[in-house]
């Protein structure tokens, strides 16, 4: 699977390709295969600003570097997810394999645990209960890490200022806000078979009340929102990520140690009570 960093060069490289004289369709022809690469969600957002940015006529240059800008933060954001997931990710590996090793080193030291698992019925039914609880306690582990990270192709992971980027590429067209409100709704609902967060309309009303009322630039005031809305998934998603750890104390507690314990003490106790 590509990363965002070479999703984010194949769009630079259309972009400037386009900067150098040709026509958008001919270096987007020329980037085709790169474009193919795409992670799924990138596609669709690749493909709603550039359907956008081509029937609407606006500079499509601008929004491509706009693209390349969100695909390199989106790179940088899920490499410090990644780094994040990694101590939780590997603890519940460590744990799950801690009663493996006990039993290794103990019966490398000559306690036996295996023959009082094979040999005793108190091992056997031991074993079999904390095979059971382990079993449980992985299943339970694997839940908790899958909900730290939303699905890459589930419309949760869809970026929440795309729709905001959408409605700058019509207001860069030219158009009046109501236009390009209306042709962003359009495109955004057919790319990604999703409608906008609710907090987009309260934002882009926002927008153009402040800019109304001070003069401010409308697609300065809505570049900085779609950045806000970015960062607020990343923190989101960063912040599940930081209760993963006291979260993984439940099934560490309840199923993983009593597992040890039958997997692990038990037959190496009985071990030493048949020496």
């Amino acid at each position: 699977m590509q990363n965002s960093n070479n999703s984010a060069a194949a769009i630079r490289q259309i972009s400037a390709l386009v900067n150098a004289g040709l026509s958008a369709r001919q270096a987007r022809d020329i980037c085709s295969e790169s474009l193919d690469n795409l992670q799924p969600l990138e596609q669709k957002q690749f493909e709603v600003v550039w359907r956008l940015a081509t029937s609407l006529g606006g500079p499509i240059v601008l929004a491509l570097n706009r693209i390349t800008e969100v695909f390199d933060r989106t790179q940088r954001n899920q490499q410090e997810v990644q780094l994040a997931f990694a101590g939780p990710q590997s603890t519940a590996k460590l744990v799950m394999w801690l009663p493996v090793l006990a039993l290794v080193l103990s019966q490398l030291v000559g306690m036996n645990p295996l023959g009082a698992i094979v040999g005793s019925p108190l091992g056997a039914l031991s074993v079999s209960v904390g095979a059971g609880l382990m079993v449980a306690g992985r299943w339970w582990t694997k839940r908790l890490l899958a909900r730290a990270l939303p699905n890459p192709d589930d419309a949760a992971a869809i970026d929440r200022g795309a729709y905001l980027d959408c409605v700058l590429i019509g207001l860069q067209a030219g158009l009046p806000l109501s236009q390009a409100r209306q042709s962003a709704d359009l495109e955004f609902e057919s790319g990604f078979q999703a409608k906008p967060l609710t907090e987009n309309f309260e934002a882009l009303d926002a927008a153009a009340e402040l800019s109304r009322t001070t003069g401010a630039a409308l697609t300065q005031i809505l570049l900085s929102n779609a950045d806000a809305f970015r960062e607020k998934q990343r923190f989101e998603i960063a912040s599940r990520i930081s209760k993963l750890g006291v979260q993984l104390m439940i099934p560490l507690g309840l199923a993983v140690l009593p597992a040890f314990v039958l997997l692990a003490i038990v037959p190496i106790a009985v071990s030493l009570l048949a020496i």
